[in-house]
């Protein structure tokens, strides 16, 4: 829901003047993917709106850059370079950080977003992580 930025997008200037649909694009402009509105689309994902990591386990999502919905990692010699160690290891830093640490709230989560480069928490999320070992005592 809170992405680090849309400009980490793909840009691209128009050289000539040239027809998108019915839209002029002057030469000159410089054209960019909306990665806020791909990730918000219903037409592209289940309840755009909800935070729901798991939908990567239930959808078919292709991972090899075909699929526009991991658009934001990039494509083509553009890619993010850790994306497929990301995506190969995510689940054991996850798991190792919920085995090891209690996740509480250091103080009253609001949900309020502010549009500034990127649609932000109004309020950043704050959390605390207390050791499993140390929670019981």
């Amino acid at each position: 829901m809170h992405p680090p930025g849309p400009l980490l997008s793909w840009a691209r200037l128009a050289v000539h003047d040239t027809l998108v649909g019915k839209h002029l694009v002057p030469a000159g402009t410089t054209a960019m993917v909306n990665m806020w509105a791909i990730s918000h689309d219903e037409a592209i994902w289940r309840d755009p709106w909800m935070f729901r990591p798991e939908r990567f386990m239930e959808e078919d999502v292709s991972v090899l850059g075909s699929d526009l919905r991991l658009a934001p990692f990039g494509s083509g010699r553009r890619i993010c370079p850790g994306r497929m160690m990301g995506l190969s290891t995510v689940h054991l830093w996850l798991g190792r950080l919920l085995q090891e640490y209690e996740w509480l709230p250091a103080q009253p989560i609001k949900l309020t977003e502010c549009l500034r480069l990127s649609m932000e928490m109004k309020k950043p999320l704050i959390c605390r992580a207390v050791c499993r070992g140390e929670a019981t005592n």
